[in-house]
């Protein structure tokens, strides 16, 4: 018979042992698991410090690019835009909210080919209309009696693309042409903050004085808009194009290829988009798509050369949806 006694001290040393067991091993087992842990951070650590160092190398090449891609087209535009334009007026549009650097590339492009650069207008944000007083003002300025936000931009695109007309036809001007001179309808809207004048670099005037004819206009878009296209300046457009092609191309930077219009809604749409989009339009009025790219700034000048008034040559170039070619083929060429 087992002695109670025997019975009590082996099951204490059972219990002992695999008390001593469990320290044992679990003392095992936590040295282990952190020199693994600590293996795994390492190489972490490592990876990152390679990804990093790739990462800044990218973005050093990025720059460099960046850089170099500036002035090329800064230098290319120095050799080869020379006399494209010389002494044509242009006038530049552009909206409040668009990137200035665009509207300031397309200027450092028209300078750099000869063009007699007139400046731009710039439409503001008072063009919302979304309050009474900015109502009244464009009332007062436009010269009619009715409160109505869409009547008023609308008869606001008419009187403006009737002056660019006025400005832009040859058939004006047959004998000795009048002195240049600032719209009736544009000195109304910027005395009421709706149009507002950018003087080129070096300009004396202070004010933009269009001429009596061969007037080519640049368009500038872009994201960011205070006033959809759509309600100002593709009426305007449309208006001007009345009796067929004019002389105008309107441009854009790269579009973003996340960005998902909706194609139903003409405000939210860039405005080289429906230009392109509209069967009419799109045969009368040039697009570049691309002005952030050196192609795109040569295209702009090649495309407003071929835009000569009275007989202008339309084409769409870039790289989005509805552009023909990079560029402008040659003269008489397709």
């Amino acid at each position: 018979m087992i002695n109670f006694r025997f019975h009590i001290v082996s099951l204490t040393a059972v219990l002992l042992a695999l008390g001593i067991g469990l320290v044992l091993g679990t003392t095992f087992f936590d040295d282990a698991l952190e020199r693994t842990l600590k293996s795994q951070l390492n190489d972490l650590a490592a990876k990152n410090d390679r990804a990093r160092s790739r990462i800044d190398d990218l973005s050093g090449q990025l720059h460099a690019y960046q850089n170099e891609s500036n002035t090329l087209d800064q230098q290319l535009g120095e050799r080869l835009y020379k006399g494209q334009l010389t002494g044509d007026p242009v006038l530049v549009v552009a909206t409040r909210g668009v990137d200035k650097r665009w509207v300031d590339t397309v200027t450092r492009n028209l300078t750099q080919a000869d063009a007699d650069l007139l400046g731009t207008w710039w439409l503001t944000d008072r063009l919302t209309l979304d309050d009474n007083a900015e109502l009244r003002d464009m009332e007062t300025a436009l010269q009619v009696s009715f409160d109505d936000s869409t009547r008023l931009r609308q008869r606001m695109s008419q009187d403006l693309s009737d002056a660019l007309f006025g400005a832009t036809d040859v058939r004006n001007a047959p004998g000795l042409p009048p002195p240049p001179a600032e719209p009736a309808v544009a000195t109304r809207l910027r005395a009421s903050g709706f149009l507002e004048y950018q003087m080129p670099d070096g300009s004396k005037n202070d004010v933009i004085r269009l001429p009596a004819s061969g007037l080519r206009v640049v368009v500038v878009d872009g994201p960011g808009a205070t006033v959809p296209p759509g309600t100002i300046v593709e009426p305007m457009l449309n208006e001007l194009s009345d009796d067929g092609p004019v002389p105008v191309v309107v441009v854009q930077p790269t579009p973003d290829p996340n960005a998902k219009p909706d194609k139903n809604d003409k405000a939210t749409l860039p405005l080289v988009a429906e230009v392109r989009g509209d069967g009419t339009l799109k045969t009368r009025v040039s697009t570049v798509d691309d002005i952030d790219r050196v192609s795109g700034g040569i295209a702009t000048v090649l495309a407003l050369s071929d835009a000569k008034p009275g007989a202008p040559v339309v084409g769409h170039y870039g790289m989005a949806n509805g552009a023909s070619r990079l560029l402008p083929p040659l003269p008489g060429e397709k």
